[in-house]
């Protein structure tokens, strides 16, 4: 394989990883993608978007998502919103701190008794036989976070009797006010969890 070919396959690899990401920051395709040094995933991604396969948006950092021929090259249909940028920025962050997993899966549609909907998960992953569900807790109201976590007690329940385990409930937050309400509302109805 010459370089050309290699590199052809490293921007539909990045590519493919925005697809799944939505948003992403630089530091973030280069952890998650393995660019190497600030400097060389600075290169890749500043050659991408001069090429106009992805485009950005300029916060405290730039942010990065799929262009038009991005999305046309590897055959995407997702649409983003940008009122989503800070939530998809934390999960992303979420899925670093958490090592990666392979089974990692955002916007889960959770069923339970044939609800078809029962909820959707922000992130969910399975290592040994282990279930996490992933919340983020970014400017939606507390007491959407206290239905979820309602919500999840009952799940957790329903799920212990299958697999005798409990599943863990992962929140991320920025808040320490909030973090203390997630913890009582977590501990009120039993459920194991663990907050970033």
């Amino acid at each position: 394989m010459n370089q050309q070919q290699k590199k052809i396959q490293r921007q539909e690899q990045i590519l493919s990883r925005l697809d799944d990401l939505g948003y992403a920051t630089r530091k973030q395709v280069q952890v998650i993608e393995s660019l190497g040094g600030d400097r060389n995933a600075h290169r890749i991604l500043h050659e991408m978007e001069k090429d106009k396969l992805i485009s950005s948006v300029r916060r405290e950092q730039k942010i990065y998502f799929l262009s038009g021929s991005g999305k046309n090259i590897i055959g995407s249909t997702k649409e983003l919103k940008q009122s989503h940028i800070d939530h998809t920025l934390m999960k992303n962050d979420m899925y670093i701190k958490l090592g990666m997993p392979k089974s990692w899966q955002t916007e889960v549609p959770v069923k339970l008794n044939d609800q078809e909907k029962y909820l959707i998960s922000d992130a969910m992953f399975n290592v040994d036989n282990k279930v996490s569900f992933i919340e983020i807790d970014n400017l939606q109201a507390m007491q959407t976070n206290d239905d979820k976590i309602l919500k999840y007690g009952k799940l957790f329940k329903a799920m212990f009797r299958q697999y005798k385990e409990h599943p863990t409930l992962i929140w991320y937050t920025l808040s320490d006010v909030r973090k203390k309400k997630l913890e009582e509302a977590c501990n009120k109805h039993g459920i194991k969890f663990k907050i970033y």
